[in-house]
This record gives structure tokens, C-alpha cells and sequence, in this order.
């Protein structure tokens, strides 16, 4: 039969404690050092701001000693800046997320109206997804946005 000799149990259990405060007293306790991940939020921050400055035309706002473009004429309507923010889904049902001119607009693939988002009554109607760009259409006028791969940011 196994039987456990008590002298022995008890003298291995004063073995490992000894070693275990010996081992504990002997390794230093280091100070909690700061999150190493604020300098880099930091650094994004800035980064940001300044790539909104770098875009900026408007004035006042605008860095000085940078020329705001003028425009070509003045009842000419300018140009929208259309970027896609994201293509998600399955096959059948793909959702695209786009940004004009800094307004989010949700469409899904087979429906050209915007599904979500603050769409005006001109907004710009989806065409198709094709591969990583969608072609919109507003007033006879196709345009073709894609992802900006290259510009991928955590």
C-alpha cells in the first residue's frame, strides 16, 4: 500500500518553502514602467492632423503661405472628394461604405440608393463593385472610386 511518511512530506514541504521566499527575496521588483504604446497614439495623432492640414482649403484654417486653389468658374460646381472607406460581406450581399466629401454613405451591391447614411436627394447612385473600386453615377456623371490600399492605417 502506498502510505505517505509524514516526516518525510513534512520536511520536502519545508524545503520548497524556504526555497520559494529564498527565490523571492532575492529578485528585485521593478517599478511599472508607462503603457509603451501612448508615444506612438501620439505620434498617429499628429501624423493625422498634420495630413488634414496638408488637405486643407480652408481659409483661415489653412496653414499660411499656402495658396488655396481657386476655383475654374464660379457657378461650376466643385469637384467631390469620394473615397471608399471599406468593402465588406458575402457575394450576395457586399456593402460598401464611401465617403463624400466627408459624409459616410452605406450602399449594398444591387441597389443604387444609399442604404444608410445622410444621402441627399442628389446623392450619387452605385454602379457596381468591381474588384476593390465602385463606379457611381450622379447627373450623367461616372465616377470611379477604389481602395486606397497603399494608405492602410491600424
Amino acid at each position: 500500500m502506498n502510505r505517505i511518511n509524514p516526516t518525510l512530506a513534512a520536511g520536502t514541504l519545508l524545503a520548497l518553502c524556504v526555497c520559494h521566499n529564498a527565490l523571492a527575496t532575492s529578485m528585485p521588483v521593478e517599478d511599472a514602467q508607462p503603457w509603451p504604446e501612448a508615444e506612438t497614439v501620439r505620434t498617429l495623432l499628429r501624423a493625422d492632423a498634420a495630413a488634414a492640414l496638408a488637405d486643407c482649403r480652408v481659409p483661415g484654417i489653412c496653414p499660411p503661405g499656402r495658396a488655396v486653389p481657386e476655383s475654374v468658374a464660379p457657378s461650376a460646381r466643385p469637384a467631390d472628394d469620394i473615397r471608399v472607406a471599406a468593402i465588406f460581406g458575402s457575394t450576395r450581399r457586399l456593402n460598401v461604405d464611401v465617403l463624400i466629401n466627408g459624409a459616410l454613405l452605406r450602399y449594398r451591391a444591387g441597389h443604387g440608393a444609399p442604404i444608410a447614411g445622410a444621402a441627399s436627394q442628389g446623392a450619387y447612385q452605385l454602379l457596381a463593385v468591381e474588384g476593390a473600386c465602385v463606379r457611381l453615377r450622379r447627373d450623367d456623371l461616372d465616377r470611379t472610386a477604389c481602395l486606397d490600399i497603399g494608405g492602410a492605417q491600424p
